[in-house]
């Protein structure tokens, strides 16, 4: 009886790590198709492309200039991240928009100037945005005619948010120095773990 107990247990634990390494296996090959080449206009109106950040490591954050909160919020955590990390000078911080056809290159350079100056901002056109969002699997998509649902203030005040919103992945990309996947982070992860976590990769 013992004998058979034990083998069970042998038996079981084997599974186990193999179901284990089977997952880790496969999320990170999923993950190891994260990013690729591409050629983007900066928010000073340079053209760049994935050989521009060459030796820098990348956080990566998809959004739009007219999003009312999110997008924001998860710029000045990046941007306080920014300040707290160790080497500093390694990491450089990027803003993708998904939302190209408001997003120009006027619009995304006051958008920045609220938030880290170390952020980099790249827009381009519908072509080459649809191209790097499939390169990180992002999913975007225009939801709603905000003309017909404006906010309101406490004052009353109307603001109109630019005629629709855009539902996107909210996903924050690690990349290292030659843009491969490293690791992610949810926008809802603290600023000390978000910290941690960067410094245990630069």
């Amino acid at each position: 009886m013992f004998l058979k107990k034990k083998i069970f247990f042998i038996s079981f634990f084997i599974l186990s790590l193999s179901l284990l390494f089977f997952y880790k296996f496969n999320n990170k090959e999923g993950y190891s198709q994260i990013g690729g080449d591409f050629e983007l206009t900066n928010h000073l109106g340079k053209k760049i492309t994935t050989k521009s950040f060459n030796g820098y490591y990348r956080l990566v954050f998809f959004g739009f200039t007219n999003c009312p909160d999110f997008c924001p919020d998860t710029l000045n955590k990046i941007s306080f991240v920014m300040d707290e990390i160790d080497n500093k000078n390694k990491l450089v911080p990027i803003f993708i928009t998904v939302d190209p056809e408001r997003d120009d290159v006027e619009n995304l350079k006051k958008y920045l100037s609220n938030f880290d100056p170390k952020i980099i901002g790249l827009t381009g056109t519908n072509e080459q945005i649809n191209s790097i969002k499939k390169n990180y699997k992002i999913f975007s998509k225009k939801i709603m005619d905000m003309e017909e649902n404006k906010e309101h203030d406490h004052d009353g005040h109307v603001h109109d948010h630019g005629g629709y919103a855009v539902d996107h992945t909210t996903i924050i990309y690690l990349m290292d120095k030659k843009g491969n996947y490293i690791s992610h982070f949810s926008p809802d992860i603290s600023n000390s773990d978000m910290i941690k976590r960067i410094n245990g990769y630069l």
